[in-house]
C-alpha cells in the first residue's frame, strides 16, 4: 500500500511535490535499524496527522540509511557507545518544541503550534536526514561526539547537513527540479536551503534575529576564521562560534565540492549530478574517517579528502576539492601532511595487515608524553589512520582543562580535549607526522567552546552521578533539562565533568 511522502521539506513542495510511493521495507535483523512507535498500516494519510508523520519520518530515515549504505557499505550497527547498537528509537513526535535531536538513544522529533498551524520537525526529510547524519558519523568516529573543541562539534552539525544534501541529491525528481531551477547549482535553491519550515517556525516564534530563524544555506560565502575570535552568538547572517553557525563553513566547502565536480562532468544532466554527489559523498566519508583530531578539524578533513581522492580516483578531483575549500578560506597544503616533522624515540610502529594489536614502543609513548607535557601516568588512545598511502598511529592524549574561569557555576568542573600525535615510521625509526599539540592552544579552544555553550544556555548545571549519563540519553530523563541543553555536569570517578548528552537540530 503506498504512502504520501514529502521528498525534501514541507516548504519545498512547490519545487518537488508530495508523492505517492511504496514504503521502504523494514531493516533486516543483521542490519542496524530503528525501533518504531505503533502506527496504522500504510495508507495515503494526510499531512498533519499522526499516521502521516509516522510514515513520513520512517521513510525519510530509511532513505537516509539507503543513501549512506550506497556510499559506505552495509550499516551493521550504530555507534559503540549507543544504548543499543542494533536499534535507535525513532520518535516522530516526542513533545512540544521547535527542534529535533540525536542523543545516542534516539532520533527525536517534535511539534509546536502557533496561530492555528502546527509545525512538525519530523515532517521534513531535511531534518530527519540531518539527525540520521549525526548517528552515521557517531558510528564512524564515536570519539567526535563529546569533544570540547568547536570544530569537532561544528563538523558534526555540518556532517548532518551534508547527509541531508546527499539524501536530496539521491532522488532523481529532486535533481531534475534542481537543475531546472539552478543549472550550475550556483544560486540559492530548495536543495541547498536546509530545514526551511522549521526555521520559518523559529522565526515566527522568536523573531528574525534568532540564530535559527533562517535556513542553513549550503551555498554560502562564509570563510574560515578562528573560532576563538568569533562572537559567541548572533543573528543568522553572522558567523559565530556556535557550532550550527560555524558548521556552515564546512557545509559550504562540501556543497562547492559537489558543484565543482559537477562542472567538470562531460554533460551537466541529472545523471552527472548524481555521480558528482556520490563521488563527493564517498570522499566526505573517507575524509571524516581518516582525519586527525586536530583543533583545525575542517582543514584536517579537507586534507584527508584530497588524499582519499588520490587513492580512490587517481587525484581526478584534486583541483575541485582544493578550490572548494580555498573558496571558504581553508588552505589544504595536502602534501605537507605526508612529511615527517620530527624523529621520536623508539622503533617505527608495526602497522602491517598482519598486526593484530595496535601499540607503540614504551620509549615512544614516554617521549610523546614528555613532548606534549602530559602527566607520566596518563594513557594515550591509539587508532590507526591513513595519510594517502602511509599508515600512522594517532596517539591521542585527553587534556583536563579546569573551567573555573568561565563561570562561577563551573567551579570545580573540568572538560577534556583531545590532543593527537601522529606517529609513523621513517625507515626503522619512529617519527611524528603532525605539529605537536600545544597545551595553551588546547586550553584556549576549550574555553572558547565553553563560553559559547554558556552564551547559548546549553549547559544544565544540575550535577548527575557517575553512570547516570547513559540514563540521561533517554527522552524521559531529559525532561528535567531545558530544551536548549546539550551538556550536563556529570560526576565521573569523583570529578565534575562537562559532558555532552545530545546534538540538537537548532
Amino acid at each position: 500500500m503506498p504512502i504520501n511522502f514529502i521528498v525534501n521539506d514541507p516548504l519545498a513542495l512547490a519545487s518537488v511535490p508530495m508523492r505517492n510511493k511504496e514504503p521502504l521495507p523494514d531493516r533486516q535483523t543483521s542490519q542496524a535499524g530503528f525501533t518504531f512507535v505503533k502506527s496504522s498500516l500504510a495508507a495515503l494519510f494526510s499531512p498533519g496527522t499522526a499516521d502521516f508523520l509516522f510514515w513520513q519520518s520512517r521513510e525519510a530515515a530509511l532513505t537516509a540509511i539507503q543513501v549512506w549504505e550506497a556510499l559506505n557499505g552495509p550499516l551493521k550497527q550504530w555507534g559503540p557507545q549507543t544504548q543499543n547498537p542494533a536499534k535507535l528509537d525513532l520518535l516522530p513526535d516526542a513533545g512540544d518544541d521547535l527542534n529535533a535531536f540525536y542523543d545516542r538513544s534516539s532520533l527525536s522529533f517534535f511539534h509546536h503550534t502557533m496561530g492555528g498551524d502546527t509545525f512538525f520537525s519530523g515532517a521534513s526529510t531535511d531534518v530527519v536526514a540531518h539527525e540520521s547524519g549525526h548517528a552515521f558519523l557517531d558510528a564512524l568516529r564515536p570519539e567526535l561526539f563529546g569533544t570540547n573543541i568547536t570544530e569537532h562539534g561544528a563538523f558534526h552539525e555540518a556532517f548532518g547537513d551534508c547527509t541531508a544534501l546527499l539524501t536530496a541529491f539521491s532522488d532523481q525528481g529532486t535533481r531534475q527540479a534542481l537543475l531546472a531551477d539552478s543549472p550550475d547549482l550556483g544560486s540559492i535553491n530548495f536543495v541547498e536551503s536546509l530545514s526551511e519550515q522549521l526555521s520559518s517556525a523559529v522565526k515566527l516564534a522568536f523573531g528574525a534575529n534568532n540564530p535559527a530563524a533562517e535556513p542553513r544555506h549550503a551555498f554560502n560565502s562564509f570563510k574560515f576564521q578562528l573560532p576563538t575570535t568569533l562572537p559567541r552568538s548572533g543573528p543568522p547572517a553572522t558567523l559565530t562560534s556556535e557550532i550550527h553557525s560555524f558548521g556552515r563553513v564546512f557545509l559550504g566547502c562540501f556543497y562547492d565540492m559537489v558543484r565543482k565536480i559537477f562542472e567538470n562532468a562531460a554533460t551537466r544532466d541529472e545523471a552527472s549530478l548524481s555521480s558528482a554527489a556520490q563521488a563527493a559523498g564517498k570522499l566526505l566519508i573517507a575524509g571524516a574517517q581518516q582525519a586527525a583530531l586536530s583543533p583545525r578539524f575542517f582543514q584536517s578533513v579537507g586534507r584527508a579528502i584530497v588524499l582519499a581522492d588520490q587513492t580512490l580516483n587517481g587525484g581526478t578531483n584534486h583541483q575541485a576539492i582544493s578550490d572548494a575549500f580555498s573558496g571558504h578560506g581553508i588552505l589544504l597544503g595536502t602534501m605537507s601532511a605526508l612529511m615527517p616533522k620530527a624523529s621520536i624515540a623508539g622503533p617505527a610502529p608495526q602497522l602491517g595487515a598482519k598486526t593484530t594489536a595496535l601499540s607503540l614502543a614504551p620509549e615512544t609513548l614516554k617521549d610523546v608524553k614528555k613532548r606534549i607535557q602530559a602527566s607520566a601516568g596518563s594513557k594515550l588512545s591509539l587508532q590507526k589512520i591513513t595519510l594517502g598511502d602511509r599508515e600512522v598511529v594517532q596517539a591521542t592524549h585527553y587534556r583536563e582543562v579546569p573551567l573555573d574561569q568561565d563561570s562561577k557555576k563551573l567551579k570545580g568542573v573540568v572538560a577534556y580535549a583531545p590532543e593527537p600525535v601522529l606517529v609513523g615510521g621513517v625507515g626503522k625509526f619512529a617519527a611524528v607526522f603532525n605539529m605537536l599539540p600545544d597545551a595553551a592552544t588546547t586550553e584556549d579552544e576549550v574555553h572558547a567552546f565553553v563560553e559559547t555553550l554558556l552564551a547559548n544556555d546549553n549547559i544544565a548545571f544540575e550535577s548527575v552521578k557517575s553512570g547516570a549519563a547513559k540514563a540521561l540519553l533517554s527522552t524521559d530523563s531529559n525532561t528535567n533539562f531545558s530544551k536548549d541543553h546539550t551538556h550536563v555536569i556529570a560526576r565521573i570517578k569523583g570529578k565534575k565533568v562537562l559532558k555532552r548528552i545530545r546534538y540538537l537540530c537548532r
